[in-house]
């Protein structure tokens, strides 16, 4: 498991392979200090599975790691403008081809085919419309159907009357 955090502390995702599905939450936490002790509960995917999430300090991660977890089990690490360790272009000539491209929002911004999910290799890149890496999302590797049910997060909040 240390090869795991040890490429999240280095910010080197080139041989990634995804989070075990046997991640314990209680070992990210040991590794990684919490910025604070809150939890907060969200939605996982258009399952809208509930999980909880707790932020975590890192180097090179200036808005901080969120550590998504399911009972014991981490199920998702997300990093807002990470600064990695390689070029953007290094890591997604290593990663190859994703599976999908997929949109998302950037505050007000709509970004088309700016989510680079490698489904089988646990990460989703976020690539901003100047090629710009604007956040990562690590999980276990799993199929298309299984990231899009259980692992997307959303970032469109939706006002209801």
């Amino acid at each position: 498991m240390s090869e795991v955090w040890d490429a999240v502390a280095t910010r080197d995702f080139r041989d990634w392979r995804g989070l075990p599905r046997d991640a314990r939450y209680a070992d990210f936490d040991a590794r990684f200090p919490r910025l604070t002790d809150a939890e907060a509960r969200g939605l996982l995917g258009s399952a809208n599975e509930i999980a909880y999430y707790r932020v975590h300090l890192a180097e090179g991660y200036p808005q901080h790691l969120k550590a998504w977890r399911q009972d014991t089990r981490l199920v998702l690490i997300e990093a807002t403008l990470p600064v990695l360790a390689t070029t953007l272009p290094e890591l997604t000539a290593a990663l190859g081809e994703p599976a999908a491209l997929l949109d998302f929002r950037w505050d007000v911004l709509d970004v088309p085919e700016g989510v680079h999910v490698h489904p089988d290799r646990g990460i989703a890149l976020f690539v901003g419309p100047e090629g710009q890496l604007l956040r990562l999302s690590l999980f276990a590797p799993c199929d298309l159907a299984e990231y899009m049910a259980t692992r997307r997060t959303t970032d469109r909040l939706v006002e209801r009357p």
